[in-house]
């Protein structure tokens, strides 16, 4: 079950990777961040409207959107095994922090108990990530490897095409036509 999910995991990974293939400039990345911080700011000023263990809660809630977010916005500007793992312990850490301020209201072995809960499934997150980290690292290296290939048959495959259109253009007339034509419709230029 655990390996399903973690196949799982990795194929939504790529995806997300695959989508973000696109680089991003740094002024993006600064706008986005800057994006992250009003956001936060905002929502952090929605829990100012709350009392007691209710505003932490909202407080740590929103404390964790921000590492998530901030930990994604990364992943998208540089796409590698460790940022990966990093948003995989944001979302893991953001779920540990609100557990523990649930935890809080609760008295005695109770709260022993949600707290120990909350840190074993921070444990878990933890080991998951890690392991997560090697399959994106070798899932990244395949895709550029694939990539590498494919662009360089792209480059093959042009250069190709222009020593037969030169060819072709050496023919007087019809012949010329023809042989351009028929090198188009073979190397799929039409």
């Amino acid at each position: 079950m655990k390996y399903r999910i973690a196949g799982w995991a990795a194929a939504a990974l790529l995806c997300m990777v695959g989508a973000s293939a696109q680089t991003m400039t740094k002024e993006a990345y600064k706008a986005q961040d800057m994006r992250i911080e009003a956001e936060y700011s905002a929502a952090k000023g929605r829990c100012k409207r709350l009392d007691g263990n209710a505003r932490d809660v909202c407080q740590e809630q929103v404390r964790g959107e921000r590492d998530i977010a901030q930990a994604q916005l990364a992943m998208q500007f540089k796409p590698t095994a460790d940022n990966d793992e990093k948003v995989r312990v944001a979302r893991a850490e953001a779920a540990y922090g609100v557990s523990l301020q649930r935890c809080r209201p609760l008295d005695g072995a109770a709260r022993e108990v949600c707290r120990k809960d909350a840190k074993s499934v921070l444990a878990d997150a933890k080991a998951d990530a890690r392991l997560q980290k090697e399959v994106v690292a070798q899932q990244m290296k395949s895709d550029g490897i694939v990539r590498e290939r494919t662009e360089r048959e792209q480059k093959i495959a042009q250069a190709q095409f222009n020593a037969a259109r030169e060819r072709c253009e050496m023919l007087p007339g019809d012949g010329r036509d023809n042989c351009l034509m028929d090198v188009r419709r073979r190397f799929g230029k039409l």
